[in-house]
């Protein structure tokens, strides 16, 4: 079924497409190459967009996951979330990707949210390119190095207290921008133009599916149960499983 959908959905994206037109997508742009080498053919092109599809759905359904449990943990900061969605959106429609840049709290919490979950210990790998010394240690040509991305978001001076979850952190004294020293610190996908392939789908789930959630619903704890925010040793860094209540607002 996943397969179906991505030849339908490709298919879609070249209708009317002329390979003589700037690309608008990745499958537009690789219609453009096909054949150029011996490995740029439309089953490549295909799994390519499958492993696009694929890769994501774990670490964006985790990083939601750690969304909804702060949001019940910390209510004071989802009531301020709804706010700004129903200031900017209202409630006869859903959130879209236009809104994002009057929304700058929803901003700030999607970023909060993924350098407090920080649920990947390192990204995509590098190789060295040439022999280089940082810090005093000799990396030779054709090393492997892995970024030790948890490491700087759970540990950045920058990032005062870091064990909070507070999302106002990333926002400047005006309350309509955000700083970009916290942002350019916040690495989730890694950095570069090596970074994470799948980063801007996964940010506009990611954007999506909290601002539609809390538009429509409070979530809560469980009577009687405390919100756990320490969670079980994996290589992907999710929360422990628990209950919520999700009330319609």
């Amino acid at each position: 079924q996943i397969n179906v959908y991505i030849v339908e959905n490709a298919e879609k994206c070249l209708e009317g497409y002329s390979i003589d037109h700037e690309p608008t997508c990745f499958v537009q742009a690789y219609k453009q190459r096909l054949g150029q080498n011996e490995y740029l053919t439309e089953t490549n092109m295909l799994a390519t967009c499958s492993d696009f599809f694929m890769a994501g759905q774990e670490t964006t359904t985790v990083t939601l996951r750690w969304a909804m449990v702060f949001l019940a943990k910390h209510q004071d900061k989802q009531d301020r979330l709804r706010a700004e969605i129903l200031e900017v959106v209202g409630r006869d429609r859903l959130p879209n990707m236009a809104d994002q840049v009057k929304m700058p709290y929803a901003r700030a919490f999607v970023l909060e949210v993924q350098r407090r979950a920080n649920i990947l210990q390192t990204n995509v790998q590098r190789m060295a390119l040439r022999d280089v010394e940082v810090g005093g240690y000799k990396i030779p040509k054709g090393a492997w190095v892995n970024g030790d991305i948890h490491y700087v978001m759970a540990n950045d001076p920058l990032f005062v207290n870091p064990e909070e979850f507070r999302p106002e952190r990333y926002l400047s004294e005006d309350g309509q921008t955000l700083r970009k020293d916290l942002v350019d610190r916040t690495l989730p996908f890694s950095i570069g133009k090596r970074a994470c392939a799948g980063e801007g789908i996964a940010r506009v789930e990611l954007f999506l599916g909290l601002t539609a959630t809390v538009q429509n619903f409070r979530l809560l704890p469980c009577e009687g149960e405390e919100i756990d925010l320490e969670p079980p040793l994996h290589t992907v860094i999710s929360p422990r499983q628990q209950s919520l209540r999700l009330v319609k607002v």
